[in-house]
């Protein structure tokens, strides 16, 4: 196999539809600069992750690291800077230590978490409970470098909202009322402290260690707090409705009752909403997309259902 090879097919379909004037140049240098870090980070890679959508994540050994973990996301990417400054400025002790960067390509050298056969959700729930007691408030400089969640919303809401108008779709088309109902919840946390979050922290983003988990993959985002358990409570929602007793128990593991579960079910139903809008950008099915429509009315249903409990 080339290295070519271990571009997923999805990421490639990713990457032209979204960066088509940079993505050419950046596989032809691909070869020769995986080659150049294979030598320059001591690694001999031995696999690669096939389900990778956003980039390619080889799998190997480095004589200087151990087994480790390469992930490439394009320099030309805004995910790159924004993961590398989380790595590197998160408070949160579960972060999967960053061994090395390389900013040309666009490659993480991380360590290598091997996947467990049976995940054990109370361990991962444990874990991101955790992670209150370790916030910390956004500064000046996290500006620089991670988008406020409003903005992000906003902006991915309208390119939506576009989308269902010039179509008509009734297959997704009931998504511009959980859009609506979005846009004014987010209001509700005008004024709240923001913290730097993870953002992107749903259970696969959780890999088992001894008896906790390392997080891996952030986005980065500056939000209140609660929007940093809002991607586990999407994820674990979005291939079928839970009993809303289930879901108001997992909320309650999460928080500990440290905040209103209101707060954190409309957080919880905000960034659904937002995932939702996501797949019209990044390479989804129709399906897909009509899917996660579904998924956003149903994190308001919760919402509706338990959010005055």
């Amino acid at each position: 196999m080339t290295y070519h090879d271990y571009i997923s097919e999805a990421t490639l379909q990713y990457l032209m539809q979204q960066y088509p004037e940079h993505t050419p140049g950046w596989l032809d240098g691909f070869e020769d600069e995986v080659a150049r870090l294979e030598q320059q980070w001591d690694v001999q890679v031995e696999g690669f992750e096939r389900e990778s959508r956003f980039g390619t994540i080889l799998y190997g050994y480095s004589a200087r690291y151990g087994k480790v973990a390469m992930k490439i996301v394009p320099w030309f990417s805004p995910r790159l800077q924004g993961e590398i400054y989380c790595y590197r400025h998160l408070p949160y002790q579960e972060m999967c230590p960053l061994h090395a960067v390389d900013e040309k390509l666009g490659a993480m050298l991380l360590k290598y978490i091997p996947a467990r056969a049976q995940e054990n959700a109370a361990c991962k729930e444990n874990a991101l409970a955790a992670l209150y007691d370790q916030r910390r408030a956004a500064t000046q400089e996290d500006e620089m470098h991670v988008p406020f969640y409003g903005d992000v919303l906003a902006e991915v809401s309208a390119n939506a909202l576009q989308v269902i108008a010039r179509t008509g779709d009734p297959g997704y088309a009931h998504l511009a009322l959980s859009i609506e109902r979005a846009g004014q919840a987010m209001a509700g946390f005008a004024g709240e402290a923001l913290c730097l979050i993870h953002g992107d922290a749903h259970a696969f983003n959780l890999l088992e260690e001894g008896d906790s988990c390392l997080l891996i993959d952030p986005l980065g985002y500056r939000a209140p707090f609660a929007f940093e358990w809002a991607r586990y409570l999407g994820t674990a929602t979005k291939a079928e409705r839970l009993p809303d007793a289930d879901v108001c128990a997992m909320v309650r593991r999460l928080t500990r009752d440290r905040i209103p579960l209101e707060e954190a079910l409309r957080a919880f139903a905000i960034d659904t909403t937002l995932r939702a809008c996501n797949t019209f950008i990044e390479g989804n099915t129709y399906e897909e997309i009509c899917l996660s429509a579904d998924w956003a009315k149903r994190a308001w249903d919760y919402y509706d259902a338990l959010g005055r409990t």
